[in-house]
């Protein structure tokens, strides 16, 4: 049997999802028409049941790609923070590294002292929101963090160059 490398099997794997949604498509389009009495229907040159079987056996691969994707990400492993870690746990630590850079992003835009609206009805209060911390420190480590971050993602592009899964992908690429 072939092999493809897993940033081949990601781009075979998105391809079959499009031709799957296609096919759907297409046997919707072909499952009924809209005729005058007496007159005979134009019967579409693919059958209903044949783009059916085409859905399944693509379906089919699909589900034996993404489990194979699956074994691959969970048995192959990247050295990070001097321990090996799966690709597995490599993906869901770069998608909360990006959460947490969001939010330390959005910390580190905040002023350390803002001046609000006033409150009382001749407007003599005036209220401020002070940051309970630096704000310039979560930028950097906002900064920082998006440095990691891009590390760690070139490192499961890289990989996903290198590692190898056994199928036959002829028919999609």
């Amino acid at each position: 049997m072939s092999t493809i490398t897993m940033a081949e099997a990601l781009a075979v794997r998105a391809a079959m999802n499009r031709l799957i949604n296609q096919l759907m498509q297409e046997r919707l389009n072909n499952s009924s028409t809209i005729i005058e009495k007496g007159e005979t229907a134009e019967v579409p040159a693919r059958s209903v049941d044949v783009i059916t079987e085409e859905i399944d056996a693509i379906s089919a691969d699909y589900r034996k790609l993404d489990l194979l994707m699956a074994i691959s990400n969970t048995t192959e492993t990247i050295s990070w923070n001097d321990t090996n870690i799966t690709v597995m746990e490599a993906i869901e630590l770069a998608k909360q590294m990006r959460n947490e850079i969001g939010q330390l992003a959005n910390l580190g835009y905040r002023k350390k002292l803002e001046r609000q609206s006033s409150r009382g009805h001749d407007g003599s209060v005036t209220l401020f929101n002070v940051a309970l911390y630096d704000p310039e420190a979560y930028q950097a480590a906002g900064r920082k963090k998006e440095r990691e971050v891009t590390k760690l993602s070139s490192l499961i592009e890289h990989a996903n160059h290198h590692s190898r899964i056994s199928f036959d992908a002829t028919k999609y690429m």
